[in-house]
This record gives structure tokens, sequence and C-alpha cells, in this order.
């Protein structure tokens, strides 16, 4: 069983749009998909997806908690959350024609003590059962800056890997508990090394210094359409995706670490964990809908997603 962590859970909101948007008017949305949203519930979607169990925790409170649960249940998705007396947020992605997407995202509703320590005991009892733990997005208010830290602890104190995909001072906090796999992007990767890397050589560099300077056993930077680039005990390896053509790209980088925790779970070889997780977030983007993807659309990119050893 895997299970992922979100603790600032959403209602999302995808707007289509027929035309383009234009600031300071009325406009009128065609088609509007509400989702269980959080980056990892957009991952717990890619896990049941992939064939595999998926049990999903977090904070939600409120009408829009109980909505975002019915919305779970809707997808088959097993929950088990920490109910708090403050409402769950609400995040609107507007979509254009072009496929262009503007995000409006809510702040977390704050937490209190109690609702965090009740958390910490959800993750010491799953993380007994779980065969990998996601901890996905940002926090609420009240939650803490090291309570990332404090998580991933209690996984890798349990024997097990933990997929840590956060940013900023919430990331950097947490290195020390040892995350199994990390997904920084650039920015993530300026605020862990102090420098910002630009072209692919750097990227590959700093990822590789990124592992062996915090231990993390796999630093996995993506590209967008250019791909991803993953350090690990066993090299660098650069992957490339199939050009496409894009619906909507939102929750795909959160597909992809649904689709790593399969793969690990799996017992697949570091490049088929690079190969598969890249495959399922291509398909993602193909799908108007946040955080859903055709498996067999995956299957299909899979064939032409290439993995090659780097460094």
């Amino acid at each position: 069983m895997i299970s992922t962590v979100t603790l600032n859970t959403s209602i999302d909101k995808a707007y289509q749009l027929g035309c383009p948007l234009v600031d300071g008017t009325v406009m009128r949305v065609e088609t509007c998909i509400d989702n269980a949203g959080g980056k990892g519930l957009n991952a717990a979607r890619a896990v049941a997806t992939c064939g595999e169990q998926v049990l999903a925790t977090g904070f939600v409170g409120g009408n829009n908690g109980r909505l975002l649960c019915e919305l779970l249940d809707a997808d088959g998705i097993e929950h088990d959350f920490v109910h708090i007396e403050s409402e769950t947020r609400c995040c609107v992605n507007v979509l254009e024609p072009d496929g262009r997407s503007t995000e409006f995202l809510e702040p977390g509703r704050p937490v209190g003590s109690e609702e965090v320590a009740r958390m910490r005991e959800k993750v010491t009892e799953i993380a007994a059962r779980a065969d990998v733990v996601t901890f996905n997005g940002s926090v609420p208010a009240g939650a803490g800056m090291d309570i990332y830290r404090e998580l991933v602890s209690v996984v890798r104190a349990a024997g097990k890997p933990a997929i840590l995909d956060t940013s900023g001072t919430l990331l950097v906090n947490s290195l020390e508990a040892r995350p199994t796999m990390i997904k920084p992007n650039t920015d993530e990767i300026q605020a862990i090394l102090g420098r910002k890397p630009e072209s692919i050589d750097e990227i590959i560099a700093a990822a590789r210094e990124v592992h062996e300077k915090c231990g993390i056993e796999k630093v996995v930077v993506s590209l967008g359409g250019e791909g991803s680039v993953m350090a690990c005990e066993e090299g660098v390896f650069r992957g490339r995706a199939p050009k496409i053509d894009v619906v909507n790209p939102v929750g795909s980088g959160d597909t992809m670490v649904g689709a790593f925790a399969v793969a690990i779970a799996r017992g697949m070889s570091v490049e088929e964990q690079l190969a598969y997780a890249m495959s399922c977030a291509s398909a993602n983007c193909l799908s108007a809908s946040t955080g859903h993807f055709d498996m067999a659309v995956a299957d299909e990119l899979r064939a032409s997603t290439s993995v090659e050893r780097v460094a």
C-alpha cells in the first residue's frame, strides 16, 4: 500500500474558457471540473490509476472538506484524514483555448497544535503498514516549517521510503531527515546549494551534488518539455519524453511523484522508475481533468520515453 500525505488539501476547480482570458471583464466559463485537490491527492489518483492500493491522508475541514471526501470516494480513493475546524480551501485553474493556464491558489486555513499532533499520530500509524509514503506540497498556517522534517523522520524510522515534494524552507529544513527522494526545480536547488543551475550540465552537476552532499537517495529535477534529470547511487540519468500537444499541465509533477512511488514499491530499476514516472506525467498533460490520466496512453508514451546515463 502507498500512502500520500496532503497537509494543504483543496477543492480544485478547472475552468475551461471558450475564448482568451481578458483582464478586467466578465468571463463566461464553458465547463467546470471539480477535483479533490492538493498535490498529494493528485499523486494518490496517479497511484490508483497505476493499479496500486493507495491511502490518502492530510487535513480536511468544513463543507469543502466533506465535498473533497465525496470526490475522492467517486474516484475510488481510500482516505483517512485528520478533520479540523477550519474550512478546506479552493484553488482555481483557468484554461484558455490555446492551452495557457492561469491559477488562483487560496492559502490554507490555520490548523491548531492539537490538530498537528493528531497528524503526527496518523502518519506514525500509517507508516507502520505502508510500502511508500509521499509528502506533497505546501502546509497551512500553524503547521510549522519543521513539520515535514518531523513526519519524514517518522517514516524513515519505520524503515519505509519517503518521497518529499515541497519547496523553500519546508524543503531545506527537511533534508536532515533524509527523505528517500526529492523533486526540486532549479529555484529549489538554489535554496539548497546557494546557486541556481542554468544549463543542463549545471543541472546535472547540481543534482549529483545534492544527492551526495545531503545524502538523498534520489534527486529528480523535472525540466518540463525537456524531460528530467535524476541523480542517484547508480549515477546521473537524463530522461526525454516524446513531444505532445499539452491540454492541461497542472498536476503532472504530482502524477510523476505518485508514479515514482509505484515504481519504487514494485522494485523497478532506477532507469525504469524514471521512464515509468515520466510517461505517466506526460499522459496527465493530455487530460483536461487535473491529476487524471489514461494508463493506456501512459503505456504508449513509455515506449518512446528514453533514459540514458549521463554521469
